[in-house]
């Protein structure tokens, strides 16, 4: 499926998440902002007989771990690069509160695959 620009929205308890990807060629561009919304990583995802990620992050913050894991999931099933973006920040946030964070965040990322497949 080709897509202009696609957005999906989901609550995580203590934010609300915001999945954007557009198309840039062939390759894909995805956002996943939440909360105090910010870039707190970037990963680029890849396919060449297997997929493969490489993540930048800002010092201090854990938004490495969703962007890796999801560049990984999307070149995989779509076999295409992608770059994603994620910033996700919510003080004080709770081991519980990241735990649903973390859970939502891959849950709109396989929505969104899907829904490009």
């Amino acid at each position: 499926m080709s897509c202009g620009h696609f957005v999906l929205t989901r609550n995580a308890g203590s934010a609300d998440l915001r999945v954007d990807a557009a198309h840039v060629g062939k390759d894909l561009l995805v956002t996943l902002v939440g909360g105090k919304a910010h870039v707190g990583a970037v990963a680029l995802g890849g396919f060449h007989k297997r997929s493969y990620a490489s993540v930048l992050a800002v010092p201090n913050h854990r938004d490495d771990i969703i962007a890796k894991e999801a560049a990984l999931r999307i070149s995989k099933e779509l076999r295409q690069n992608c770059v994603v973006v994620v910033g996700i920040h919510v003080h004080n946030a709770s081991e519980g509160q990241v735990a649903e964070i973390v859970d939502t965040s891959f849950s709109l990322i396989n929505e969104l695959i899907e829904a490009l497949k």
